[in-house]
């Protein structure tokens, strides 16, 4: 499988005091053509058409790959305006006034809460190029604050994701790696995830649910008894998961999205990130101005310096949520029994990258260094954009790099259900169990606002996600609960396995260059 980049693109014109624009949001998504269909007074309703395509899109038996999109509205005024979250107006897979479009084998899922709406192959699809036009989304934009007067611009904003369907599944690796789940202080079989919960975690008996510690600050200790509530995501029940590492190209649009007043809040060019508007680490994102607008030269790399706060501001604005570290380990392993010390590609077998192709990284680069498929162990990158100094040497990749289109799933560092980057590259942000200011999470997921109080502005402020303050509305300030799994580009390998927990309860209320993350959405039975 190959992926390559797509420029944000933008499409506007105006007609009936509409324009329109689309937002790439993905490796190799296209949002084209963007226009307007009916707008219905009486009904404060709004159709939107445009025309979609994505590369390696399938179907199969098992699972499936999916375009999560949202239609966000402005006054038209500015390209500095607020875009705000449109919800949609009807629920359930293919609701009449909505189109899939000319693909006769695609259709359209709009979840209940009407956030956005998943499009995705019908039916069977082998591995191949997914494209449709004349899709068409129907908004009710009286909802979302504007009127029949009100001059509207609208973007169109989609993310790549996968299905992780329900089922049960291992977590842990016979105790190889540091912390790994297992049944007993002296049985190191994985713990079976075959239910929603709850989980009683024990420290009397074999044969259960026995929890080994890392020793980071709030973290349970070895042997400690607690429970997990039955609603907090274990990953048996199914949910969708962003297919790569949240990127520069979709912070930067994120960003540039917001309110004024919101938006130094996630400057990560400020001393609480990164510190420099010159690329550091690769990372080339640049902000700067009244409001405050930020660009990246390589759209396509994956984000780093990413504090959880960040994470969770971008994913409540986009309608998503975090994942768990339980769920981490299904994407990565799927229902197999677990191989002792695997990485997310189902083995033992690991290589890093040194090499990238070309002098100039645009979007379709790859990872030259022969049976490489993985980011660690702080490597000196040489090639792509090596030749611009020493900051283009080290650091994160674009996401897919090591995908082509004769790659396998070990030669491509593939999770189970077609997730990229999950061993190496940025270490990412979930839900620890470890921790029992997380055990509140029950999965709920944003709803594309964010929190308004004045010193507060920008936060993420969906009840029951870590970190959430003791006042409601300054959001979540913290990273209590939190943790990171999957290892980075500066990790040694074993931080890449699996079942590594070494972080996973750590928390961390900063923000470095080996941070990352991606998000996921409960789904309610379609």
């Amino acid at each position: 499988m190959q992926t390559s980049r797509s420029a944000v693109c933008f499409l506007a014109f105006v007609f009936f005091f509409i324009s329109f624009s689309a937002s790439v949001f993905a490796n190799n998504l296209t949002i084209s053509n963007v226009r307007m269909g009916t707008r219905d007074p009486s009904a404060k309703t709004l159709s939107i058409l445009f025309d979609l395509a994505w590369d390696n899109s399938w179907k199969n038996k098992i699972n499936h790959d999916a375009a999560w999109i949202t239609l966000r509205l402005s006054d038209g005024q500015s390209s500095t305006s607020e875009k705000v979250l449109c919800k949609l107006t009807t629920a359930g897979v293919s609701p009449a006034g909505f189109s899939a479009g000319s693909n006769q084998n695609a259709e359209i899922y709009v979840p209940q809460d009407k956030v956005g709406a998943f499009i995705r192959p019908s039916g069977h699809q082998p591995v191949s190029s997914f494209s449709s036009k004349n899709v068409t989304f129907v908004v009710d934009y009286s909802g979302c604050g504007f009127s029949d007067a009100t001059q509207i611009a609208v973007n169109v904003m989609g993310i790549e994701m996968v299905f992780v369907p329900q089922g049960s599944f291992y977590a842990g690796d016979f105790a190889a790696s540091t912390g790994a789940f297992q049944r007993g202080s002296a049985d190191t079989n994985p713990w079976e995830i075959s239910g929603v919960g709850p989980i009683s975690v024990t420290a009397v008996t074999n044969n259960g649910f026995f929890y080994s510690s890392s020793g980071n600050i709030g973290e349970f200790a070895t042997g400690a008894s607690f429970v997990i509530p039955q609603d907090f995501p274990t990953g048996f029940n199914a949910f969708y998961a962003m297919k790569y590492e949240l990127m520069e190209g979709q912070w930067v649009d994120f960003i540039n999205s917001l309110p004024a007043v919101n938006r130094a809040a996630h400057d990560l060019t400020d001393s609480n990130h990164k510190n420099t508007d010159s690329v550091l680490n690769r990372n080339t994102i640049a902000c700067s101005g009244s409001p405050l607008t930020c660009a990246t030269q390589r759209p396509s790399r994956a984000v780093s310096y990413l504090g959880w706060r960040d994470l969770c501001a971008f994913l409540d604005w986009a309608g998503l949520r975090p994942l768990t570290e339980l769920e981490f380990e299904k994407a990565a392993r799927g229902p197999f029994v677990p191989v002792a010390g695997e990485y997310a590609w189902g083995s033992t077998a690991i290589s890093p990258v040194t090499q990238l192709s070309g002098t100039e990284e645009k979007g379709n680069e790859l990872a030259t260094t022969q049976d490489a498929n993985a980011h660690f162990s702080n490597q000196t990158l040489t090639g792509g954009d090596a030749s611009n100094g020493l900051e283009y040497t080290k650091g994160p990749l674009r996401a897919g790099i090591f995908s082509t289109g004769t790659s396998t799933r070990l030669s491509s560092g593939a999770g189970n259900y077609g997730m990229m980057e999950l061993s190496g590259d940025l270490k990412e942000w979930t839900v620890s169990v470890g921790n029992a200011k997380s055990l509140a999470f029950t999965g709920r997921n944003g709803d594309g606002f964010l929190t308004t109080l004045a010193g507060y502005s920008g936060n993420a402020d969906v009840d029951g996600w870590p970190g959430m303050d003791t006042v409601p509305a300054k959001g979540i300030t913290s990273s209590s609960g939190a943790g990171f799994r999957g290892g980075s580009w500066q990790d040694i390998s074993d931080r890449l396995r699996i079942s590594d927990r070494s972080e996973a309860a750590k928390g961390a209320d900063d923000a470095q260059p080996s941070y990352g993350g991606r998000g996921a959405r409960t789904v309610d039975g379609q």
